[in-house]
């Protein structure tokens, strides 16, 4: 993670790489019946340099139209599936913050670079952890590989804002060849995916959140 430093800094310096390339699926975002943001993302069958896994490349804007807030985001998993990589580059009144995480064992490491500032804190990992955001809807796929048919107790960590949540994440399939996931306890709600586990739809009602496909 030190090593990382003069990256990040540099990062601090242009627009979130993944906001900048052409990415497969749009989601729009809604909150109340309101629309306030749009979302896309990439989902790939492997790693950098080749490597076996899955990775999440989302971008997201809000409000979709001359954005004031725009999120990139990357997220790499080992077949596992573990965390192997994740960014997240947050770009708001002309400034941009860069978090990064690594995992390893039972521990999580988090750091934060913004212009002029750093920080780091370690936090609990593990196989039952999930990295999420509020505002990057995407990052659930990797919640729906984690769940089972019984249930599967699992923590979110939210590393923009250091929040975590505990819930159980229980899957049924659907007829499409996709899969339900119906979420209970800090996180309620349900989402559904694609025969590909690429996002299709996700509910959040106890926060107004509808995230939908787009037309």
């Amino acid at each position: 993670m030190r090593s990382a430093a003069p990256y990040l800094v540099m990062m601090l310096h242009v627009l979130p790489a993944a906001a900048q390339q052409p990415l497969e699926t749009k989601l729009v975002i809604r909150q109340g019946g309101r629309e306030t943001g749009r979302e896309e993302f990439t989902l790939r069958q492997s790693r950098a340099r080749g490597l076996p896994g899955t990775t999440i490349i989302a971008a997201a804007r809000y409000p979709a139209a001359a954005p004031t807030t725009q999120l990139s985001a990357t997220l790499e998993r080992t077949p596992e599936p573990a965390l192997a990589k994740f960014e997240l580059d947050v770009e708001s009144g002309g400034a941009v913050t860069v978090i990064l995480a690594a995992g390893s064992g039972a521990r999580l490491i988090v750091r934060t670079v913004a212009k002029g500032s750093e920080s780091g804190r370690e936090l609990p990992g593990g196989p039952d952890v999930v990295l999420l955001d509020d505002a990057v809807y995407s990052l659930y796929m990797a919640v729906a590989d984690l769940a089972t048919p019984a249930g599967r107790p699992l923590t979110a960590i939210f590393p923009r804002t250091g929040r975590r949540a505990s819930f159980t994440a229980r899957r049924e399939p659907e007829a499409n060849g996709g899969t339900k996931v119906t979420l209970a306890g800090d996180i309620a709600g349900s989402l559904v995916t694609d025969a590909q586990g690429r996002l299709e739809r996700l509910e959040l009602p106890g926060q107004g959140i509808l995230v939908a496909r787009a037309e």
